[in-house]
């Protein structure tokens, strides 16, 4: 393993002093030695999704590798090691794990993180609908942030992991470690937690249907189209033709009904296959025929 640098991106805000502290003693007991702290404080509160952008806008040039850190969570000790070794065997630019749920006493939830659903890394067009990849559970090579910095503009349910991710796959491939290297320690401040089938944030079922229409446009629809946007300018020329295609087709969006027609069609094909996109291809159709329907002129 030739190895190098890695820069650990701690983004913090507000944290339970008591779970920081442990996450804070996780990363001095890693059996990889070569790293350096990157630290980023959200004191004006801008986000997850912007503190790590600057974060990782902080991240040395002599640094090889980088690895995103949550601030409640705890690293197992060889979670650097194992995922920095991924990276050396496979060539990927991302690798990342599983995580075992925990309480924040410790208590075992579940031994894997794949309770509810599949775990596919290889496919642009489901990526880009939902994401796989945690933040926490993953390490990256550096080159990455050449196509994942500045950040693309924020949509609602943007999240720095799902954005690397891209990234990553846009230009290489990822690697998975079939085994957990972190507690992923659930609370009542988790900004995304683990349960079977869990609601995005601020959805309700009793919401009007034009409402929760609204929302899933906004975030399975409008988003994955800005991420799309922003890969085809800065990486379209380096992705094979297939993830290309697969961007090129989330870049457009529902901007005629041919493309709601798409959107539908992959609807139904998530039926057979609904553990994938937990239905987020399902959420982009009656999102997008919602918005066509509000666009279209009125007799």
């Amino acid at each position: 393993m030739a190895g190098g640098t890695v820069a650990v991106c701690l983004a913090v805000h507000r944290p339970d002093p008591e779970l920081l502290r442990r996450q804070l003693a996780s990363l001095e007991a890693q059996t990889y030695r070569d790293r350096t702290l990157v630290r980023f404080d959200d004191d004006a509160g801008v986000g997850a999704y912007r503190a790590f952008e600057r974060c990782l806008a902080r991240v040395p040039a002599d640094a090889a590798f980088v690895a995103p850190c949550d601030q409640d969570d705890v690293w197992h000790p060889d979670k650097l090691a194992v995922l920095v070794d991924a990276l050396e065997r496979s060539g990927a630019l991302l690798a990342y794990s599983d995580l075992r749920v925990v309480t924040a006493d410790g208590f075992v939830l579940s031994e894997t993180y794949w309770t509810d659903r599949d775990n596919g890394w290889r496919d642009m067009g489901a990526l880009l609908a939902t994401n796989v990849v945690t933040g926490a559970a993953s390490v990256l090579r550096r080159e990455v942030l050449d196509v994942a910095l500045p950040f693309p503009p924020e949509v609602d349910g943007s999240y720095h992991d799902h954005w690397l991710a891209l990234c990553a796959l846009a230009i290489g491939d990822l690697a998975y470690v079939d085994r957990p290297l972190v507690d992923y320690v659930q609370h009542g401040a988790n900004l995304v937690g683990h349960a079977p089938r869990r609601a995005p944030a601020g959805v309700r079922s009793s919401d009007p249907w034009r409402v929760r229409a609204a929302r899933d446009h906004e975030r399975h629809v409008v988003r994955p189209q800005v991420m799309a946007r922003a890969l085809l300018e800065r990486a379209g020329d380096r992705m094979a033709p297939a993830k290309r295609g697969a961007v090129q087709r989330a870049a457009r969006g529902d901007g005629t009904w041919a493309d709601v027609g798409r959107l539908v069609w992959l609807a139904l094909g998530e039926q057979a296959r609904p553990r994938r996109t937990l239905d987020a291809r399902r959420r982009a159709a009656r999102g997008a025929v919602w918005a066509r329907v509000a666009r279209s002129p009125r007799s």
